[in-house]
């Protein structure tokens, strides 16, 4: 009876020397010290995988994962790992994981590796490429270039003279200008009513505001929002040209450039 107890115990002495030699002997890929972490993760050739294409993750499982849990918990919520890896003396386990890209981008592949401590409790987990779970940076959105325009109405060709009425000539430029707007998203028309030197100072600066006016009502005819329109009557104040004299046809005909409505377009 003795020697059979020495026996059985014999047994169990060999059972368990042989459990802690497998368990010393625990085989990882990557340099995993006792403690369960490694200075570099080494990760397995993904064709090497019993899934190799991956699967998708439950990211809420994923996001549970912490340091402690045992292999039974680590699998209840990633599943077995991949790479024909076991459950008893393993202290490393690889997935390969596939996550959903926005706007129909392809989907992107990681691996992932858990490593557990000489109690095969896992300890440290690790992505490759590291990055793994960043969004990826969010496309720039064009910004479209502001266009602008400015156009010029001769005031001998768009008004009578010392009027305010817009003449045909000067409506069909508008008319193409309103037209090149239709489609735009205007920010700002600035329209600046000028005369020459001759005459009063202050009546010119009437009849240019004057003019002004009459072209912020016409654009607003044709659709442009009066919200974004300024009118301004500067009268002879910054003149194109100079022409000297007393106001003689040549001097007039001279100034005519001076004379003049600018219309200028900010939009997008």
């Amino acid at each position: 009876m003795l020697k059979q107890y020495k026996l059985g115990g014999l047994k169990l002495a060999l059972i368990a020397s042989t459990l802690a030699a497998l368990a010393a002997c625990s085989s990882t890929v990557s340099d995993v010290d006792s403690a369960g972490h490694t200075q570099e993760p080494v990760f397995p050739a993904m064709s090497d995988a019993t899934v190799p294409e991956g699967s998708y993750v439950n990211l809420e499982n994923l996001g549970k994962m912490r340091a402690g849990m045992t292999k039974h918990q680590v699998q209840d919520l990633l599943g077995h790992p991949q790479f024909s890896e076991g459950m008893f003396f393993v202290r490393e386990w690889d997935y390969i994981f596939k996550f959903r890209q926005p706007d129909g981008q392809p989907d992107k592949v990681c691996q992932y590796k858990v490593l557990y401590d000489k109690d095969t409790m896992a300890q440290s987990f690790y992505f490759h490429p590291t990055d793994c779970l960043q969004a990826a940076p969010a496309a720039p959105t064009p910004v479209a270039e502001p266009r602008s325009r400015t156009l010029n109405l001769e005031a001998d060709a768009s008004f009578a003279f010392g009027s305010a009425v817009l003449r045909p000539e000067g409506k069909a430029k508008l008319d193409e200008l309103a037209r090149g707007l239709s489609d735009a998203h205007v920010t700002s028309v600035d329209i600046v009513g000028y005369t020459d030197r001759i005459g009063g100072v202050s009546s010119n600066v009437r009849l240019s505001q004057a003019r002004a006016n009459a072209v912020r009502s016409y654009l607003v005819q044709q659709g442009v929002s009066g919200a974004v329109i300024s009118a301004d009557g500067r009268g002879p104040a910054d003149p194109l040209v100079v022409c000297p004299g007393p106001s003689t046809p040549e001097v007039i005909a001279c100034l005519a450039p001076n004379r003049r409505t600018s219309v200028a377009v900010q939009a997008y």
